[in-house]
């Protein structure tokens, strides 16, 4: 609901709510923004690149911040 609450804000004309209550909150927009996909398949050695990557990405942001 906060990706659709964030498109209302920036794109009124596009996307509007329609309701809202307690619980729920309606919306309106376009039927061809919607797009249904299959969940990516990651093989377990992509993952593990991934995982090393963003490990390393840490490090240099923590180098970084730490120089500062």
């Amino acid at each position: 609901m906060r990706k659709l609450d964030t498109l209302v804000a920036n794109f009124p004309n596009t996307y509007k709510m329609i309701k809202q209550d307690e619980v729920s909150k309606t919306y309106s927009f376009p039927k061809s923004h919607v797009s249904y996909r299959k969940p990516r398949a990651v093989s377990t050695e992509q993952r593990e690149r991934a995982r090393q990557m963003m490990i390393a990405k840490n490090k240099e942001i923590s180098n970084f911040i730490s120089l500062t």
